[in-house]
């Protein structure tokens, strides 16, 4: 039952932001975490989470362009 739980450090490093930005999504309940003790821990998965939700699908500009003139 032993999982990997990543610091705000190593989730920082790999999301390319700041730990203070981990934090905050941290505070405003954007990116799931445990609480062991004293310290925050970040389940792999939740990062995962955090970039489905906030995936943003480019526009589709299929034939918009190709109008006959």
């Amino acid at each position: 039952m032993a999982q990997t739980l990543l610091t705000t450090a190593e989730v920082a490093q790999k999301m390319a932001i700041s730990v203070r930005k981990v934090r905050e999504l941290m505070a405003i309940r954007e990116l799931r975490y445990v609480r062991v003790c004293r310290r925050n821990l970040i389940p792999p998965e939740a990062i995962d989470e955090f970039l489905k939700r906030n995936t943003v699908a480019p526009l589709d500009r299929g034939s918009a362009g190709d109008a006959d003139d």
